[in-house]
């Protein structure tokens, strides 16, 4: 996708999967078909009970990638394991760490700096720079701001 912009939204390490689920649940309100990269089979699971629970007020509708042969709907989630392309998903919202070239099938994506783990920071910010050398529009999230519609 040509069109590419990134939004690198600050966090902590504990709140990362909470925050995670909110951008979610906004971006899942606000119409877009939105996939969620997790690490593994594992993480997968994990989010998938999260995205059930985390709140008590709202429902985000989701499935594991896999569980259906249809595609995405508006509004809908799509948990994925790895670096999957899911046809149709216009959001990705970044669990553990991917390759640009994944981030570039997408017209938005969340990416989480975990600002308590040196490594992962690392990461985050080679990833802005590679992204911004690429020509991606690249935009600081600090801690705490409030979760942005997307347009």
């Amino acid at each position: 996708m040509a069109d590419t912009s990134i939004l690198f939204v600050e966090t902590r390490s504990s709140e990362q999967r909470l925050l995670l689920c909110r951008w979610v649940e906004q971006l899942v309100e606000q119409g877009w078909k939105v996939q969620v990269a997790a690490d593994s089979t594992a993480s997968a699971q994990q989010l998938n009970a999260m995205l059930w629970t985390f709140s008590d007020r709202s429902f985000v509708p989701h499935r594991i990638h896999g569980e259906s042969g249809a595609p995405p709907l508006s509004g809908e989630a799509t948990i994925t394991s790895g670096e999957t392309v899911v046809a149709g998903c216009e959001v990705l919202v970044v669990d553990g760490s991917v390759q640009l070239d994944f981030l570039k099938h997408f017209i938005w994506v969340i990416h989480f700096v975990l600002m308590d783990d040196e490594e992962r920071r690392q990461e985050s910010r080679l990833m802005w720079q590679a992204a911004r050398d690429e020509g991606l529009v690249a935009r600081h999230v600090p801690y705490g701001a409030k979760i942005q519609t997307l347009r």
